[in-house]
């Protein structure tokens, strides 16, 4: 049976829609916020020499980038609860297991980052008398910057399409709304057509984003 197209049910549940997209944005602005700080701080301590910091680093790295995003969430808003009585409010829920994900992703590009900046201009920093903090932060760093920003424009991309999953516990986000839409007109492409056409739309303006920031990075 053919399948006729009707988006003007859109008209009802566009608000619905708009909703959503205003928490996919929130989530995913404020996840990745978190993120690139706990990448940075992963990125550290897997630098460093100290032991313990380089095991807890690692760990850290290979726990998180291991366990799938789905059961990460199922397990800390569910399975959490049951096992310390510790309960997050959804949103929060979604945003410590996508932000403590994806830093876990960013310490890697940041550590990439890093090394490949020359070993000399940490020695020749050391001999005009720079601390390391001064080196790392005002000369080390602003060149990892370069090689950082295309891959972590492409993280952003990947967080703000994971966000759907936080619609599993009960987040009015894009796809939760739609799914709402969905059970309650019984016109599912319609819905899920515009939200990815959404998506779509929001991902090429961040690639385009990316690229701007990678011009004028590499022009300074």
């Amino acid at each position: 049976m053919d399948y006729t197209f009707h988006f003007g049910v859109l008209g009802t549940y566009w608000i619905w829609l708009a909703k959503g997209l205003w928490i996919t944005i929130y989530i995913s602005i404020i996840s990745m916020f978190l993120a690139l700080i706990i990448g940075l701080i992963i990125s550290i301590c897997r630098l460093s020499k100290i032991r313990f910091l380089v095991i807890f680093s690692q760990s850290y790295i290979e726990i998180f980038r291991g366990i799938p995003l789905f059961v990460f969430i199922i397990w800390l808003y569910y399975g959490l609860a049951m096992v310390s009585g510790i309960n997050f409010e959804p949103v929060t829920a979604g945003i410590i297991c996508l932000s403590m994900q994806h830093g876990g992703y960013l310490a890697e590009i940041y550590r990439a980052g890093i090394q490949a900046v020359s070993r000399g201009q940490w020695e020749a920093s050391f001999t005009l008398g720079f601390s390391i903090i001064n080196t790392f932060a005002r000369i080390i760093f602003p060149q990892a910057v370069k090689i950082i920003i295309p891959p972590t424009a492409n993280m952003f991309i990947g967080l703000f399409k994971d966000s759907a999953l936080v619609s599993i516990i009960g987040v009015n986000e894009l796809m939760r709304q739609s799914q709402i839409a969905t059970s309650l007109t019984f016109r599912p492409f319609e819905f899920y057509t515009v939200t990815a056409i959404i998506y779509i739309v929001l991902t090429l303006f961040l690639s385009q984003i990316a690229k701007l920031l990678e011009f004028k990075m590499s022009n300074k």
